[in-house]
């Protein structure tokens, strides 16, 4: 079955004719060929192939001819690492003048700390274990 589907397929058809009109038509064209090209004439088999007018050219300006730009443009475009840290800010740390933070340190919780810390080291510990205290003076020479 598929034997005779494939020779049914692979037997030449002839193809139809185009309708022929009194007006030639262009076959084909090219975006490539600049206007002022010669025309190939009909059944000629060669090839023409002709070079655009570099006056006429359109041609992008080059990165010198560009006037500032008028849009956002990337500040790393190659992606590299040298391009990243250049673009990158220096760190405060790394700085001499260091990072600022805020208006500078907390002053009065920074003293009120060591207040603290000085009036614990110092205080009277209350005797917390339970012991009694033991009379050692002897009782024969103390004093009613």
């Amino acid at each position: 079955m598929i034997l005779a589907l494939l020779l049914v397929l692979g037997q030449t058809q002839p193809t139809p004719t185009p309708a022929t009109s009194s007006a030639p038509t262009q076959q084909s064209w090219s975006i490539l060929t600049p206007p002022d090209c010669p025309e190939a004439k009909p059944g000629d088999k060669t090839i023409i192939v002709c070079a655009p007018n570099p006056q006429t050219a359109a041609r992008l300006p080059l990165p010198e001819e560009r006037g500032p730009p008028d849009h956002p443009i990337p500040s790393n475009p190659n992606l590299t690492g040298i391009g990243a840290l250049s673009v990158e800010g220096t760190p405060c740390a790394a700085m001499q003048r260091g990072c600022q933070v805020g208006f500078g340190p907390p002053i009065a919780p920074i003293v009120a700390g060591a207040i603290a810390l000085a009036k614990t080291a110092f205080a009277k510990k209350p005797d917390k274990t339970g012991r009694i205290p033991i009379d050692l003076t002897d009782p024969a020479t103390a004093k009613p």
